[in-house]
């Protein structure tokens, strides 16, 4: 190979409507389906196609009939089609002035051409059963390989075109590489297959290839994009989720070539098939993709709906390549899909467990746990104590102990010895039993809603003495609900300078739409010691509070608790001596001692000693308990009558029990910690009364229309006999091997994966908007070969890369330039940079670096900082804040990079990867100066080049030239030709001069990455340049 570098050339407008006229023109015979329905449907199904509300004059030109009505056969003069659209007046021509689409003079003439041939009617080519064609006769037989060059060559030949020569071994093996794996070969791989003399040489490779475990890497990738696979919700919030059990799930199945068919089952239904095995479960996973929500201030059904219509949108472009969302507000304006097909269609997914807000903690319900070996054996260990215990409470006994308890004279409440104990109900009587009731100083206090019964609310003028208690050591406990931002009192008890005082200072945002304060408690005497709490109190919340001093007079001797919970304290200051105590009453609202209360208070009390943590914990649910108690027990919830036993068996109930219960709420919580450890994936999972589901008009989830069952499009055949109208019902008609759609669009993207573009550019749309396939005929043998073969589809890869077809030369010819720029007619292999993962997949193979552990949890590769952190939503929620990984996990495969929705990996985003919050069938490929900058000066490729030279160096020759020769190998796959190596070896002679001369600079370029350089620091540096200029070239980058 004499070429000395190689450079991608970049793409002209698509011509594949070009192609469809070429092929015969307006003098040859009109083709209906690929020249006539395009014309139709782009410039008049607007007004006059499926859109019932948009439809004008009753004329519909997407059927058959409708469209007879203004056609005579043969006769164009008498057509009022063609007189219309042919009209010399501009206000009686069809489509009519200010219309958004008009008709060229070149379109008019092809349909008055199709009149005058008989106006041949051919119903959508993808709205029918594929039916497998006879392979076709050619005259260059010698070069046909297998059916599908048969097909390909007979385009050719009828072109006039010959096909390229087949490409050398080299490239063919680095191409089928990086098709098959997604990476390139090695120097040890070529090296055997260029020894390889045998005739099924190329076979064996391919045989390896398939069988390589980066092979289900490869294929899943292109699912993960038509599965709308990421690691976060999406939505503003956009934090984290574990979806990647189901991502290897996906891996797994290709590498083991599950059939297409079950493939497809298992992800659509695996749920609903009978006795379903934990993997059929898991590969629901697929529609639990979609992006979630749980917004504060969001409408549950609004955005259940938006589930849904996701759904639909993805099960129907990946399996059918059909826009159904399009149908969503309206009757689709060119495929025959009604708004009510659509909501019909959604019906099959309306039936799930979830929630509309959901996954605020991680996975959003319903999920699958997926433990290991040890966590599987615990889970069964526990539930086995736990049973036993609940054996040794049952649930009747206790309940006849609950009801005596509760019919006693006073059924205790917390701790007995409270110095005073104000329940706030409607009154400030004391209920300690010392009968002091609390003073109201100053103000009109009023009560409202409380944490239990009702509450004081405070508004800043108000001031009540609650009681008096002597002493050093004290607690006090109260229900508080911080009403707004500003700094307060909550109480105090200061006297001449000594005392404590409780505060929050002013609150902040503390993200999910909220705000929240810290509790300050002040020690006051000579010095004085401060605390304030860790965490928060969030405004508009109740928070049971229960601080507590033992007298040492060091700030340690503080504790607060929250809602039962001990909380973290910060030490403002603790230079206390002396005492604080005094003979003041606890107080709350005094303007002279500190900014008064603007907030709520509920069941305050006091005490002279510092309570215990379990008495804290006792506390935190007297309350809520006692306003279930005082309420009608008929009308408990399952939750409240929880509560009151729990209450009971924990501070009530005789010894025994209290002990049983403690040992069994011990075991509940072992288990609920496990389940926290175990990973879970989002699955489907059937309700067991279906949900209504009805027309929405305009697509407003508020505006309910018609009733509708779950069914498929009229225009597509029904589902198969006996089949129920589910999901499962749902899989089965996909996959029957009549459905005109699921194994032309299956096959269309693999063919996509090999030459750029599918056989049907459009691999998102098959309807009247797509394109019209290049080779219909070679795409419906492909169909049914595919589904008559047992849905293989490693044998269908292997048909392909198998094809002289595919072993072409990629080298174009001005002919060929000029007659096919898009190679549309496959007389030459396609040649274009690699995916967005594949470019780093690249780099990292080639230098060494690459880490190729299949699977696992997703990782987070160097990126440059502060891209999360702008979008970010507080440290509240997860996935705000981009922490490198560390080691091997720095050099995963990138599908194995964590995908945040709202930020998609830098790197992988500058070369065209999606964002992943939509279903993708297909990317676009840009060229852009951002993709060169990245190569250049990204840490992986710095890190990957200064690898690669570390291995030129310490396993080449010290010569220069050998150096050169095995870089290019490695990184290239070809040996460099003369001037390459002159121009690289001067290149590595000039940079290490000038490193010597610059040994800081040289550090600083050694630096980039975590891998530890070493060896003679100038030298390497110089080489590091010279890997980079090479892992730049456009044919490392590019598959030829």
């Amino acid at each position: 190979m004499g070429h000395t570098c190689s450079f991608l050339l970049p793409l002209a407008v698509s011509v594949s409507a070009v192609l469809s006229y070429a092929q015969t023109g307006v003098a040859g015979k009109v083709d209906f389906n690929r020249q006539i329905r395009p014309i139709f449907s782009d410039k008049c199904f607007a007004c006059h196609g499926p859109d019932s509300k948009h439809r004008m004059a009753g004329l519909r030109l997407d059927q058959k009939d409708s469209a007879m009505r203004v056609v005579v056969a043969g006769k164009r003069g008498e057509s009022r089609l063609y007189q219309r659209v042919s009209q010399a007046d501009a206000k009686r021509r069809m489509p009519p002035p200010g219309a958004e689409q008009t008709l060229t003079k070149e379109q008019v003439e092809l349909i008055g051409k199709w009149i005058d041939q008989g106006a041949e009617w051919h119903t959508h080519w993808a709205y029918t059963a594929p039916v497998r064609p006879a392979v076709p006769e050619v005259s260059n037989k010698a070069w046909v390989r297998n059916p599908i060059d048969s097909f390909v060559l007979a385009r050719l030949e009828k072109e006039g075109l010959k096909p390229s020569p087949e490409a050398d071994r080299v490239t063919l093996l680095r191409r089928l590489s990086l098709d098959l794996t997604g990476l390139p070969p090695s120097r040890e791989e070529v090296r055997a297959f260029l020894a390889d003399k045998s005739a099924n040489a190329y076979e064996k490779q391919v045989d390896r290839l398939l069988e390589s475990p980066h092979y289900g890497e490869r294929m899943a990738m292109q699912w993960l994009d038509l599965a709308r696979y990421a690691d976060t919700h999406g939505y503003h919030i956009d934090s984290h989720r574990d979806m990647w059990p189901w991502r290897d799930w996906v891996i797994q199945a290709f590498n083991t070539n599950m059939p297409y068919d079950k493939f497809t089952l298992w992800q659509l239904a695996g749920d609903l098939l009978p006795n379903p095995t934990r993997e059929q479960i898991l590969a629901t996973g697929f529609n639990r993709n979609h992006m979630i929500n749980f917004e504060g201030g969001a409408i549950p059904e609004e955005y259940m709906v938006e589930y849904n219509v996701d759904r639909v949108e993805a099960t129907s472009v990946t399996w059918m390549g059909m826009t159904m969302g399009c149908a969503r507000c309206h009757d689709h304006k060119y495929d025959p899909i009604s708004q009510r097909d659509f909501y019909r269609f959604m019906a099959f997914f309306h039936n799930i467990d979830e929630k509309g807000l959901d996954g605020k903690a991680g996975n959003a319900q319903p999920v699958l746990a997926l433990p290991d070996e040890g966590q599987a054996a615990r889970v069964k260990e526990l539930d086995a104590a736990i049973e036993a215990r609940e054996k040794a409470l049952p649930e009747k006994k206790v309940g006849e102990q609950v009801e005596a308890w509760m019919r006693s004279a006073e059924p205790p409440y917390g701790p007995a010895d409270a110095v005073a104990h104000f329940e706030l109900d409607g009154s400030f009587s004391d209920a300690s039993g010392h009968y002091k009731p609390a003073r109201v100083v100053a103000g009109n206090p009023t009560f409202s809603s409380g944490a239990a019964g009702q509450a004081v609310a405070f508004d800043g003028e108000t001031q009540v003495d609650w009681a008096a208690a002597r002493g050093e050591a004290f607690s006090a406990a109260f229900w508080f609900r911080l009403n707004n931002k500003l700094e307060q009192a909550i109480l105090h008890k200061v006297e001449s300078g000594k005392g404590a005082l409780i505060r929050t200072d002013e609150a902040v945002s503390i993200g999910d739409l909220k705000r929240g304060a810290h509790l300050h408690v002040r020690l006051m005497g000579q010095g004085g010691a401060e605390v304030s709490t860790k965490k928060y109190v969030v405004q508009g919340e109740w928070t049971q509070v229960v601080v507590s001093y033992d007298g040492t007079g060091k700030a340690a001797g503080v504790r607060v608790y929250l809602n039962g919970e001990p909380t973290g304290l910060n030490v403002v200051a603790d230079r206390l001596s002396g005492g604080v105590g005094n003979s003041a009453p606890w107080s709350t609202g005094n303007k002279t001692i500190d900014k008064p209360l603007r907030s709520q208070l509920d069941d305050v009390r006091f005490y002279a000693r510092a309570l215990t943590a379990d008495e804290a914990r006792q506390l935190a649910v007297d309350a809520p308990v006692r306003g279930i108690l005082n309420g009608p027990e008929g009308r408990w919830s399952k939750e409240q009558k929880e509560r009151v036993h729990d209450y009971y068996l924990t501070y009530a109930a005789g010894q025994e029990e209290r002990k049983a219960w403690a040992e069994l709420k011990e075991l509940r919580a072992s288990r609920e910690k496990l389940d926290k450890q175990i990973t879970t994936v989002m699955v489907m999972n059937e309700l067991p009364q279906a949900r209504d589901t009805f027309v929405l008009g305009r697509g407003d989830y508020r505006n309910h229309g018609e009733k509708v069952s779950a069914g498929v499009p009229a225009s597509l055949p029904p589902l198969p006999h006996g089949a129920p109208a589910n999901r499962l019902g749902l899989a089965e008609w996909l996959i029957d091997p009549t459905h005109p759609l699921t194994s032309r669009v299956a096959v269309n993207r693999f063919w996509q994966i090999y030459f750029g573009n599918g056989i049907v550019e459009t691999a998102e749309d098959f309807g009247s908007q797509g394109s019209p396939p290049t080779h219909p005929q070679l795409l419906d043998w492909l169909a049914t070969e595919f589904s008559g073969r047992h849905w293989d589809v490693k044998a269908m890869q292997k048909l392909i890369v198998m094809s002289a077809t595919y072993r072409q030369s990629s080298k174009a010819t001005p002919e060929l330039m000029e007659r096919d720029p898009q190679n549309r007619l496959l007389a030459r292999m396609s040649r274009f940079r690699l995916a967005a993962e594949f470019v780093r997949d690249n780099a990292l193979a080639v230098s060494g670096l690459l880490n190729g552990q299949i699977g696992g949890k997703s990782v987070f590769p160097y990126q440059p900082a502060g891209l999360w952190e702008e979008l970010a939503y507080g440290d509240v929620f997860s996935a705000q804040t981009y922490t490198p990984s560390h080691g091997k996990d720095l050099y995963r495969r990138s599908m194995y990079t964590f995908w945040k929705r709202t930020v998609p990996p830098a790197q992988l985003s500058t070369f065209d990867a999606p964002d992943r919050e939509k279903c993708i069938a297909r990317r676009t490929r840009t060229n852009t100066p951002l993709q060169a900058l990245v190569l250049m000066n990204d840490p992986t490729y710095i890190e990957a080049a200064r690898a690669l030279a570390e291995k030129v160096i310490a396993q080449g020759k010290r010569d220069a030239a050998s150096r050169v020769r095995m870089a290019f190998e490695m990184a290239a796959a070809r040996t460099p030709g003369t001037q390459e190596v002159k121009l690289l070896a001067g290149l590595a002679k000039k940079e290490e001069e000038t490193f010597q001369r610059n040994p800081e600079e040289a550090k600083k370029l050694l630096e980039v990455g975590e891998s530890r350089a070493s060896g003679n620091a100038a030298e390497l540096a110089a080489w590091t340049t010279v890997a980079s200029a090479i892992l730049n070239l456009d044919e490392v980058i590019t598959k030829e």
